[in-house]
């Protein structure tokens, strides 16, 4: 299979970017979150995003960015579903990743989550960006608002190269002075800190991301 085509299919199902990363870029990946511990064969990871509208980012109430969320959610793993369909059609072993929930992986008393593979880490690999200090994912031209998604095949594509670009200053701490919580080190972050300010219930029922800040405040917000 021609990876042009397939970023060609990503590309018409919705995703603004996608990157390929060969398997063996994962030799770092914990044990159990490596794609052949998900996908038996697998040689290579299809990583995409779509750009996640800013505007929601600025309402006072946390209810339409919680809402532009979910529909992103909704959208990366629709992308992911019809991809791995198409090339199931085309003879390739392939495996959807969900672009959040659920996992595998759940430390209740550190509130402490991991999907069964890391897609920012697979979208530095991929070459879609680089990590920020605030533990996002940065790409050049849609800054930090991006939601991921992620096929793993068992054909040997042509990757693409890492990014190479800088995205923090060395000086900038915008988003650690800025976290409310302090959950972020500028490497990685307290997801129990975070948890107890992002997410939070409302009294008629349902759930809200109610905290962006590291979002919002990254000079890299829309891009670099």
């Amino acid at each position: 299979m021609d990876a042009a085509t397939i970023k060609e299919w990503a590309g018409v199902m919705g995703a603004d970017i996608c990157g390929i990363a060969p398997v063996d870029r994962f030799a770092d990946a914990p044990p159990g979150f490596h794609p052949a511990d998900i996908c038996e064969g697998c040689l290579s990871v299809i990583v995409f995003a779509s750009r996640f509208p800013t505007n929601s980012i600025y309402s006072s109430s946390p209810a339409p960015y919680t809402f532009v969320r979910n529909r992103m959610v909704e959208r990366l793993d629709m992308i992911s579903f019809a991809l791995s369909e198409e090339l199931e059609r085309a003879g390739i072993v392939s495996v959807p990743i969900p672009s959040s929930e659920p996992y595998d992986f759940w430390d209740a008393d550190r509130r402490h989550g991991r999907g069964i593979l890391s897609l920012k880490h697979a979208g530095v690999l991929a070459g879609l960006g680089v990590l920020g200090k605030n533990t996002l994912l940065i790409n050049e031209t849609f800054g930090n608002m991006i939601w991921l998604g992620a096929v793993l095949v068992s054909d040997e594509l042509a990757a693409d190269p890492v990014a190479s670009y800088t995205v923090c200053a060395d000086g900038c701490s915008l988003c650690l002075d800025s976290c409310p919580q302090h959950a972020l080190d500028g490497t990685t972050i307290d997801q129990r800190r975070c948890r107890e300010r992002s997410m939070s219930s409302t009294e008629g029922g349902g759930w809200v991301l109610s905290c962006n800040i590291c979002r919002k405040v990254c000079p890299n917000l829309t891009g670099i």
